[in-house]
């Protein structure tokens, strides 16, 4: 596969661009600041913004999947970079013909009927914490849901620089809790595996423990 990584210099998306080049794919990364990712066989480096829509379409020539792992610097002010970003993502995506459109929210975004009482106060909590980053975040999925792509939406919890361990847990409605925090890495296998996974298109995935 040709796998298309949104958000390849932060910490779940590099770690996308690992995995996916060690499963043998090909992956092209899109950075603001193309000149930090280190060369690799197999990885095409392109320069690219998100909330630039015209820097977009060559990134997606030949591409099977994308994988949006972008983020806001501040989660406390995040301006409009997931709304406005997943919608020119997904815009390419129609306009170059690429149907697998895999997008990293979080747990934030639950309703908590899935979770135990204290899995559904904790993403409450954070809620309360992060108001714009919730608004901000359901934007972008309400877009991923009312597209025509074959999406999945990755729901994690708070995420940390830890090693790999592969010991999670990732499924619709999947019962995780919001407090535990999972690595990167980790996070970062799910997205790759929602990218093949039949089972899940236009489902929204959570993944934690």
């Amino acid at each position: 596969m040709r796998i298309l990584v949104f958000g390849a210099t932060g910490g779940t998306g590099r770690n996308v661009v690992e995995r996916a080049l060690a499963a043998g794919h090909d992956v092209v990364a899109v950075a603001r600041k193309p000149e930090s990712i280190a060369a690799k066989e197999r990885l095409t480096v392109l320069k690219g913004d998100v909330l630039d829509a015209a820097s977009l379409p060559p990134a997606f020539e030949g591409v099977d999947a994308v994988v949006s792992c972008i983020g806001p610097a501040s989660n406390s002010n995040p301006g409009t970079l997931l709304s406005e970003g997943t919608k020119n993502m997904l815009l390419a995506c129609a306009k170059s013909g690429v149907k697998r459109f895999v997008f990293e929210s979080g747990m934030i975004c639950s309703d908590g009927s899935e979770l135990s009482f204290f899995g559904g106060f904790a993403v409450s909590v954070f809620r309360r914490i992060f108001p714009k980053l919730y608004a901000d975040k359901i934007i972008a999925e309400s877009s991923v849901t009312a597209s025509s792509r074959d999406w999945v939406i990755v729901r994690p919890p708070a995420l940390a620089h830890k090693p790999f361990t592969g010991k999670y847990t990732a499924g619709p409605r999947a019962k995780i809790f919001p407090g535990n925090a999972l690595s990167h890495a980790d996070c970062a296998d799910c997205l790759l595996r929602a990218a093949t996974e039949p089972a899940w298109v236009k489902q929204i995935v959570n993944v934690g423990r």
